[in-house]
C-alpha cells in the first residue's frame, strides 16, 4: 500500500479539478508534473523553481523576478496523484518534455 509520505522528494504528475482560484498564481493547467516539497493537513507543498515575483530592491531594471517558492495546492482540488517510485530518469530535474511546475 502506498502512504502519502512516499512521494515527499520526489517527482508526481498531479491531476486537479475545479482549481479556478489557483489560475491567480498562475496554475492554469489540470495536469502537471511538479516535486513535492512536503505536505500537511492543508494540502501539498510542491516546489517551483522559477516563480516570478516583483523585484522589489529596485536593482536593474527588471520589474520582476524569478524565485524558487513552495507552493500549497490545497487537497480539494488535487483528484489524483501518479507517483513513479524507482523508475529511472524520474528525479528532478526530469529529462522528458513535461515542464515541472507551471508558468
Amino acid at each position: 500500500m502506498m502512504k502519502i509520505q512516499e512521494v515527499v522528494g520526489d517527482l508526481i504528475l498531479i491531476v486537479l479539478d475545479g482549481h479556478e482560484p489557483l489560475k491567480k498564481i498562475g496554475i492554469e493547467q489540470d495536469k502537471l508534473f511538479v516535486y513535492v516539497n512536503g505536505y500537511d493537513e492543508y494540502g501539498m507543498w510542491i516546489s517551483h523553481p522559477k516563480f516570478s515575483v516583483p523585484n522589489v530592491t529596485g536593482k536593474g531594471k527588471a520589474k520582476t523576478k524569478k524565485v524558487e517558492a513552495s507552493i500549497m495546492i490545497p487537497w480539494g482540488f488535487i483528484v489524483s496523484i501518479a507517483h513513479f517510485p524507482g523508475a529511472e530518469g524520474f528525479d528532478f530535474p526530469s529529462p522528458f518534455d513535461q515542464h515541472i511546475g507551471f508558468e
